[in-house]
């Protein structure tokens, strides 16, 4: 392939690249040279802060080229991978570098009420990049790659049905439970057909009905994810737009300015108005969104919260190895625990809608007691994420972390190949996309991610398989008509 990137975003599968870093698994050379210099630090530099520091700069430079070398071979230039590696820049990259910091300068590491050793949080780090590794590996195994020449299907319809369902079922909180990890899946729906939307009618960026339609649609799904009190679902609002920038060679050279000003909104405004909002007093009657306009009608969020405070804050949260650093300690003090952790499986396939009082699959709030934040679990008001990486260490050390996240990436590439290369083109295999594009950086646990994946297959390959036969059927009575007597 030429030095110049061809179009990245064609509908149509580019040539497949040549090069031992263009060719499918090439990526996985650079990923493994990050772990390898991550367990060299951590095996032989002097100060734990060192492997923070080291590897943390090699990921800012590595992960983006990986995401380059993505959207040369996805032919939407969003996909799972682009999208991990671009959230984890942030998380193993810049964030190490800040916590390297922290280290050197002797400042405590704090997860809730325990303190975490320096040698436990390097250990940590470099256990969480090992299963990113694994991770990716399982993914580029299965992932679907399109072949040189390769044309995107005919488009479908009920884009418009799929973004009103995913309005309508966010508003729906208590059937969200009911219907359990597909009704996670349905409630991407409206961000889905947004984005569809981009990709359809981009090319007609220079109307003003294009960015009424946009603009409007953006709106409503930024008003929509403030029922759920997360700065990222508010974020990630903008993704068809960042899309969009992205796609059209007369925008992309705003991207940099659009980037600027997403990152100045996200320190300076949701940041600070959402964290405000949590500690402010409910009153009577009021939702979760109620409570963060009236933070942000009263001005009084950034008293003392500066863009510099919001982005070191931005650090600490996003630095996910912090629990893995903590399970690494739990096993060098009381050893593995062989599967324990996972006795939530044995009920987990169970349908809510069939035992409406199941137990909760998640262990956030158990793990939180489990720490001696809570006096039992039943008492625990906030849930802490174990991370997939965490709990397979602490089951299976090292190689239960590798395999563990490899069969998981396998799982995810297999509903990626299910989606086919060309997701844009049917409206349930685009909001099965953008579900897998969010799950890969949502893995509170192990376990609960293998039972989302298995929910959303014993659904959508039944789905899939009847809708298929439905459109082949259709398509040859289509043909059977036009065809001569």
């Amino acid at each position: 392939m030429a030095a110049t990137l061809a179009p990245p975003f064609a509908t149509t599968a580019q040539a497949r690249p040549r090069g031992l870093l263009d060719r499918r698994y090439g990526p996985l050379v650079l990923h493994a040279f990050l772990v390898l210099l991550g367990f060299t630090t951590l095996g032989f530099a002097e100060s734990p802060a060192t492997t923070l520091y080291v590897t943390g700069a090699a990921v800012t430079v590595v992960f983006p080229w990986i995401i380059l070398l993505e959207i040369r071979r996805a032919p939407l230039g969003l996909s799972p991978i682009s999208f991990y590696f671009g959230w984890n820049t942030m998380a193993l990259g810049l964030a190490a570098i800040h916590h390297g910091n922290k280290l050197a300068d002797g400042i405590p590491i704090r997860f809730s009420v325990q303190t975490i050793y320096p040698e436990d949080l390097a250990a940590g780090y470099v256990m969480y990049l090992l299963g990113s590794f694994g991770l990716h590996a399982g993914l580029q195994l299965v992932r679907p790659i399109p072949e040189p020449g390769e044309r995107a299907p005919s488009g479908g319809a009920g884009f418009l049905l799929l973004w009103v369902i995913g309005i309508l079922v966010r508003f729906g909180d208590k059937f969200i439970v009911g219907i359990g990890a597909f009704g996670g899946l349905l409630q991407w729906g409206s961000l889905a057909a947004l984005t569809r939307y981009v990709i359809s009618a981009s090319k007609d960026h220079r109307r003003a009905s294009f960015w009424l339609l946009l603009l409007l649609g953006t709106a409503i799904e930024f008003a929509v994810n403030l029922r759920a009190g997360s700065k990222a679902f508010l974020m990630f609002s903008f993704l068809p737009a960042g899309l969009l920038f992205a796609r059209e060679r007369a925008l992309r050279r705003w991207m940099p300015v659009l980037g600027l000003a997403l990152t100045a909104f996200y320190l300076g405004v949701v940041a600070p108005v959402v964290a405000a909002s949590r500690q402010a007093t409910e009153l009577a009657g009021e939702s979760q969104s109620d409570r963060i306009v009236r933070t942000y009608s009263q001005g009084d969020y950034g008293e003392g919260e500066g863009i510099e405070e919001q982005a070191t804050a931005f650090f600490e949260r996003s630095f996910e190895p912090i629990p893995a650093s903590f399970l690494y300690g739990e096993v060098e003090r009381h050893g593995l625990r062989w599967g324990d952790t996972f006795d939530y499986l044995a009920y987990a396939f169970v349908p809510r809608i069939f035992w409406p009082d199941k137990p909760t699959v998640s262990r956030g709030g158990w793990f939180y007691y489990y720490i001696g934040a809570a006096r039992t679990e039943a008492e625990a008001t906030t849930s802490i994420a174990q991370t997939a990486a965490g709990e397979m260490y602490w089951n299976f050390g090292f190689p239960g972390v590798l395999l563990g996240l490899g069969t998981i990436g396998a799982l995810f590439g297999s509903l990626w190949r299910l989606s086919t290369a060309f997701p844009e083109q049917d409206p349930i295999r685009l909001v099965l996309y953008i579900g897998i594009v969010f799950n890969m950086i949502d893995m509170s646990e192990a376990g609960t991610t293998v039972v989302n994946i298995a929910f959303r297959t014993i659904v959508l390959v039944p789905s899939m398989y009847l809708l298929d036969r439905t459109a082949k059927r259709r398509a040859e009575a289509l043909a059977g008509v036009r065809s001569p007597s």
